[in-house]
């Protein structure tokens, strides 16, 4: 696959209606030589700094990196990955754990935990259990309400998709992947799938820069519902890897495991990308816009317009109380991050972080 650009941001992790999905399957193949540095510890031990001084020092050897962000903070980092030299660095800690497949060979386990006094840990054993015990239920409650929201959003997708005209989709996708893929490259290609979009303690996140670093012919679908665009994503999809591309497939967290939000096809540089009220992508000027509407019985939607109306304020509602909820959660988890902070050696975490670095980019 081509190399990632720069810094393409992507989440592996989503808060969705199901609790917290992880795609860190999806983070490296450990049978095809990568190899995978596997942080562990507890909050506030520099997991994410750690990660930050390996991309900087990537970004100076002119390595290309791809940022994977926290969904439960997204300033923070979930993993860093250097494809070109086929290396990445994870936190493999709660709720996205990581274990090595074959230890020594493909990963290595770095103990962050080794650099705190646990004296000090012990003296607010109390603080971090009742602190850790409310990060849960704040994710708990807030997963209660996506869960809520989901349940609305399924109604509205089952409404619009039965004002869907199917063959009429299908056939502007043939042309369209006619158009774009030109002759069959021979073998399948291969797909890899990430999180564009967060439902994080800052809003809904979604990485435009990612979509302008990795394409440059971006086609903007416009689907204020979403059955059109997933349909014309997943054609667009099945087509490229039909015809032997590799492809980037983004699915939307409140629906993880079937609806696409994006497609990125490298080797072409081209994207689709869907806008809607959630993520209505003011960033991206330049673009082919694809208007859903085309593909929908005006009359079916017009008579259903009241029930569409009284499902998006409420999944408005119900959203904005998951976020508030995921809001507490950090607040909850930063206070939680103090007495490791203080618990921590920063002279032994340096010298971690810098023999780290030093494997990595060795020779680089």
């Amino acid at each position: 696959m081509q190399n990632f650009i720069n810094h393409a941001k992507f989440f592996l992790g989503a808060n969705s209606p199901k609790g917290f999905v992880s795609r860190f399957d999806q983070l490296y193949d450990p049978e095809d030589s990568w190899f995978c540095y596997i942080l562990k510890g507890g909050p506030g031990t520099g997991k994410s700094t750690l990660m930050k001084k390996a991309a900087k020092a990537a970004e100076k050897l002119g390595i290309d990196l791809e940022l994977i962000y926290c969904s439960s903070d997204p300033n923070s980092l979930d993993a860093v990955i250097f494809p070109t030299i086929k290396v990445c660095i994870v936190d493999g800690t709660a709720p996205h754990t990581l274990d090595p497949i074959y230890p020594g060979v493909s990963e290595k386990i770095i103990n962050l935990g080794s650099a705190w006094d646990n004296n000090k840990l012990t003296d607010v054993s109390d603080d971090i259990i009742k602190l850790t015990n409310q990060n849960s239920s704040f994710h708990k409650r807030s997963k209660r309400y996506l869960e809520a929201c989901g349940s609305i959003e399924n109604d509205t997708f089952k409404i619009v998709s039965s004002s869907m005209d199917l063959p009429k989709i299908k056939a502007y996708t043939k042309r369209l992947s006619k158009k774009l893929f030109k002759k069959p490259l021979g073998e399948s290609g291969k797909d890899k799938i990430r999180f564009i979009s967060g439902i994080t303690p800052d809003g809904i996140v979604f990485f435009e820069d990612t979509v302008l670093n990795l394409s440059s012919n971006i086609f903007v679908i416009d689907d204020e519902y979403g059955p059109v665009g997933n349909e014309i994503l997943s054609n667009i999809r099945i087509d490229a890897l039909d015809y032997g591309l590799d492809t980037i497939s983004c699915y939307c967290p409140m629906n993880p495991a079937n609806k696409i939000e994006a497609i990125f096809i490298p080797k072409l540089d081209t994207s689709f990308v869907t806008s809607n009220t959630w993520h209505p992508l003011p960033l991206l000027k330049d673009y082919k816009k694809i208007n859903t509407k085309r593909f929908l019985d005006s009359d079916k939607i017009s008579s259903r317009k009241q029930r569409l109306s009284f499902n998006r304020r409420i999944e408005r509602e119900l959203m904005n109380e998951a976020i508030i909820n995921l809001n507490k959660a950090k607040a909850t988890h930063d206070l939680l991050e103090k007495p490791y902070i203080n618990a921590m050696d920063y002279k032994k975490l340096n010298h971690i972080t810098n023999s780290i670095i030093s494997e990595i980019f060795k020779n680089k």
